[in-house]
């Protein structure tokens, strides 16, 4: 008896449209780039870098009487190397190595009215993301001392929007509050006067984006 009733409350959960998405990349970038050095100066180096990146996301839309919303949740792995070499343009620099390493994890809450099917949408969103990164600076045979860096943030947000599309675009206008990045070294420290300075510090964030399928 007791599986029959918790198979019965599974069932409206099963029967919630859920999607999982795995999704990644890997680039590699030549070039030249202008370095600040501080005091005005700018100096140009020969680069070559690459970076990768995974993310894992899931996601669950539960159907309202009005409306629906959708859970977002997940995180993306990136790291990136890149080595700058001042050989040919400006030999009396050392050359060095930047790379970093990053765990973003992230989660939203979108509601959706207003939902025409294929057609129209409105929606407000709430969200999140933390960002977990080290940064190291290497030089090359080992001029100076190597430099390890954690640079750590918190970055929530409030949306809304709508979205409009057709068998041939799409265009989705939106306006952000955007909280300033709470940096942290411990998340654990952070505390009421940290959250006041960055809701202090908030602003209006317009954009929109858009796509053409042909």
């Amino acid at each position: 008896m007791k599986k029959i009733i918790l198979l019965m409350m599974l069932i409206p959960i099963l029967g919630l449209s859920q999607r999982f998405v795995i999704s990644g990349g890997s680039q590699q970038s030549n070039g030249k780039q202008l370095l600040t050095m501080g005091n005005g100066e700018y100096v140009q180096a020969q680069y070559q870098g690459r970076d990768n990146s995974i993310s894992l996301a899931y996601g669950q839309r539960v159907p309202l009487p009005f409306g629906f919303y959708v859970l977002y949740m997940g995180a993306t792995y990136s790291s990136e190397q890149t080595n700058y070499d001042f050989s040919e343009t400006n030999p009396t620099y050392a050359n060095y190595k930047f790379s970093e390493e990053a765990i973003i994890p992230f989660m939203s809450l979108r509601y959706r009215v207003l939902n025409i099917p294929d057609l129209f949408s409105a929606y407000a969103a709430l969200g999140t993301q933390i960002y977990l990164s080290q940064l190291n600076y290497s030089y090359e045979e080992n001029m100076f001392e190597a430099i390890d860096l954690d640079y750590n943030f918190l970055l929530p947000y409030l949306q809304i929007g709508v979205e409009l599309q057709t068998s041939l675009f799409s265009v989705e206008p939106f306006i952000q509050y955007q909280i300033d990045p709470i940096f942290f070294d411990d998340i654990n420290e952070i505390n009421s006067s940290d959250i006041d300075n960055a809701i202090s510090n908030a602003g209006i964030v317009t954009g929109v984006s858009f796509s053409f399928q042909l």
